[in-house]
């Protein structure tokens, strides 16, 4: 994720508050321009580490219950507990803690200045910064002011791919190519042997429809309500993929948008794509994502 900053969102009193940014950030030395992949010591070192999950302060966000729900269901790697932001200061630099930390992010030379939510998997270390320690995974999860119910029901299949990814960092000895999201574009050819769900909201106007889709892709696909993609990722039962899509909510029509496809099965990731916001290319999947698992 080169070029992206990252700063702790645990210390807001909203997620959805950003005028109080000013006021409540801390942890300002949290930046950092690049995520660190861990080397096959910090890896064991995570696989023997407990894992602390930080809680956001804010009283209007129902993040703590759903990633509560998320981890009490599915994380079976390590020891976990939950603790405050307070708490994960305090305990960041020791590597026996590895932690769940909601973070938000920017460009450093977006202009727009414009903030994304991700959720960052890393091992503690001892460290002056955020920056330098090493990041087990992490995933964009929505714009900063984004409607959380957007991604909410989806923090069970991000857990469990959060797990995935620790598992082949740990058989693959963390190699260099697993850095960026993009590692698992290879797996790309996967999704055409099982039915893509995708929300119309995520797709580009001119592709709102299956006679449209087609024109690029040709396997089997579904549009779908949000209310129905929200319904059948929660139940989890389908032996399907889904899109995670990042973009602008409301009336921004600027930024960049981040397209994951996931199994929601085995909540294993098989694309990751992310384009500039334009005239040309606007907000949602483009043909060019459908060309590309195409083939």
């Amino acid at each position: 994720m080169t070029g992206i900053q990252f700063i702790s969102l645990n210390n807001l009193s909203g997620m959805k508050k950003a005028a109080v940014i000013v006021c409540f950030i801390i942890l300002s030395s949290s930046l950092f321009s690049q995520s660190v992949l861990p080397t096959k010591l910090e890896v064991e070192a995570f696989f023997n580490s407990k894992t602390l999950v930080v809680l956001e302060s804010g009283m209007f966000s129902s993040y703590n219950d759903e990633i509560r729900d998320a981890f009490e269901k599915h994380w079976n790697l390590t020891p976990y507990d939950f603790i405050t932001n307070d708490e994960f200061k305090e305990k960041m630099s020791d590597s026996t803690y590895s932690f769940l930390l909601f973070t938000q992010s920017y460009y450093e030379k977006d202009k727009k200045n414009i903030h994304y939510n991700f959720l960052n998997l890393i091992l503690g270390a001892k460290y002056t910064s955020l920056s330098e320690l090493p990041e087990i995974a992490s995933l964009p999860l929505s714009y900063f002011e984004g409607d959380e119910e957007n991604y909410g029901f989806k923090l069970g299949v991000i857990v469990r791919f959060f797990q995935n990814r620790a598992m082949e960092l740990k058989e693959k000895g963390s190699p260099s190519s697993m850095k960026y999201l993009t590692y698992y574009n290879d797996f790309a050819s996967r999704i055409k042997s099982k039915k893509l769900l995708i929300y119309e909201g995520n797709l580009q106007p001119k592709l709102r429809s299956l006679k449209a889709i087609k024109e690029y892709y040709k396997y089997d696909v579904e549009i779908v309500s949000a209310d129905a993609l929200s319904e059948i990722v929660s139940q989890g039962a389908d032996d399907i993929y889904f899109i995670h899509f990042v973009g602008p909510e409301g009336t921004q029509r600027s930024g960049r948008c981040f397209k994951m496809i996931f199994g929601l099965r085995d909540a294993n990731m098989v694309y990751f794509n992310k384009h500039n916001i334009s005239e040309k290319k606007p907000a949602g999947l483009l043909p060019s994502d459908f060309k590309r698992i195409n083939r």
